[in-house]
């Protein structure tokens, strides 16, 4: 003996089964994306740190690299020092300084570090020329020596050309 609506039933419970299979696919693909991106997170996140770790690794190293070459430009003022030979290891420094600066693609203060080596290498220049000019001052001095002697002397030829010119009359 068959029910008069089986094929109610069947519809019913095959909509049933549908919802129910939609129901729990959804909670599952709910609970897989709940464990799922949270370790994709973490791997990303571990990335970041590795990377952030590495930048300062780096920094460290550039910032005793670059005190190393500024202790180096501070020396050049050293009496008795053989100054060609210091500026030949601080422009070799400056260089193996250069060549640590990662590739501008990889990090984002390239231009930071490029500046940093730039001023240096300005800053050994203009110690080079500071060293120059510190002769510059002994010779404006004897020039003002002089100059206040050569004033004195025209004093005196005035003088004497005066009173010469008094007794001529």
């Amino acid at each position: 003996m068959k029910p008069k609506n089986s094929k109610e039933r069947r519809n019913s419970f095959f909509k049933f089964l549908l919802l129910f299979v939609v129901t729990v696919g959804f909670i599952i693909v709910t609970i897989f994306f709940t464990f799922q991106i949270p370790k994709k997170e973490n791997s990303l996140l571990k990335e970041e740190i590795l990377s952030v770790n590495k930048e300062r690794t780096f920094q460290e190293g550039f910032q005793l690299e670059m005190s190393r070459v500024k202790h180096m430009i501070d020396t050049l003022d050293t009496p008795g020092l053989n100054l060609p030979f210091q500026n030949a290891q601080i422009s070799e420094k400056l260089v193996d300084l250069q060549e640590l600066i990662p590739i501008k693609d990889t990090d984002v203060n390239y231009e930071l570090y490029k500046g940093m080596v730039d001023a240096l290498a300005d800053l050994q220049k203009s110690e080079m020329k500071l060293k120059g000019l510190a002769d510059a001052e002994n010779k404006i001095e004897d020039y003002k020596t002089a100059l206040d002697k050569c004033i004195k002397d025209y004093e005196e030829v005035k003088r004497d050309l005066d009173n010469a010119r008094r007794r001529a009359n």
